[in-house]
């Protein structure tokens, strides 16, 4: 009996002591942040792929981003926005093999009103969107994430490399443009944002079908959110006659629009 007693006391008496050094370990943390206690779920990102009528790209876009490390992946969204090709199979042949791939068919016929949608629907709190034609590299997520958590960004963008139809290289699209700069932005795919920073501005304006990317960029200047810029190119930019970029015209009014209206 004394035995258990005793056996009991210095049981308790070992918990004691466990819970006062975590207690002092998590004090020094807090006063010098010695230890680096990293919660990868915290940094785990939603990545939205919006598709209209590029059922043809879309496996070799999702797979890209299935070759990237997983613990980065929280889920990927495949939004079908209208498309009258083979998208639907595609989507649910990758879903089918992937349980953190979730499919959604809408008919908004609009890239802002899918990617606003995709945002709403995401359980993460870090959001990238890749366009269906386009593809990343093994480490975009990676290195992006790194720099995300090493500058504390809210923001973060790179360079770009453009594919044409034959699915060949042909130039370096640098996107390190001067804090000045109004005019110039780097492209809304391939970007990594907090979501916190998609609310604080609205989203992205349902009212434009150009120049979405452009509007986003300069509302994120004006409430001075932390923006990053990495030199390097991890995400591929097809350039093909179908790309909404095509129609130059159109494009350069809205641009015209949405500038007045962010700056007056």
């Amino acid at each position: 009996m004394i035995e258990l007693i005793y056996l009991i006391k210095i049981k308790y008496l070992y918990v004691q002591i466990v819970n006062i050094v975590c207690v002092f370990l998590l004090f020094i943390n807090k006063k010098l942040n010695f230890f680096k206690l990293v919660d990868i779920d915290h940094f785990m990102i939603s990545i939205i792929v919006v598709c209209h009528n590029y059922g043809r790209f879309l496996e070799k876009c999702v797979k890209s981003i299935l070759s990237n490390d997983r613990k980065f992946i929280k889920e990927i969204l495949i939004i079908n926005d209208s498309s009258e090709d083979n998208t639907q199979n595609v989507a649910y042949k990758l879903k089918k093999n992937n349980h953190f791939i979730r499919y959604f068919k809408k008919n908004f016929r609009s890239l802002s009103k899918s990617t606003n949608f995709g945002v709403k629907k995401s359980k993460s709190k870090w959001i990238t969107k890749i366009d269906a034609d386009d593809y990343i590299s093994k480490n975009f997520l990676k290195v992006f994430y790194e720099e995300l958590k090493k500058k504390k960004l809210e923001f973060i963008y790179g360079n770009l490399i453009e594919i044409n139809r034959l699915n060949r290289k042909t130039r370096l699209i640098n996107q390190n443009y001067s804090k000045n700069n109004i005019i110039k932005y780097p492209m809304g795919s391939g970007t990594i944002f907090n979501k916190s920073v998609w609310k604080s501005v609205g989203g992205f304006d349902e009212k434009l079908f150009y120049q979405d990317d452009y509007d986003f960029w300069l509302k994120l200047r004006k409430k001075k959110f932390k923006i990053g810029y990495i030199n390097k190119a991890h995400y591929f930019y097809k350039k093909h006659s179908n790309n909404m970029s095509s129609n130059q015209i159109k494009k350069n009014l809205t641009k015209i629009y949405v500038l007045l209206k962010n700056i007056l």
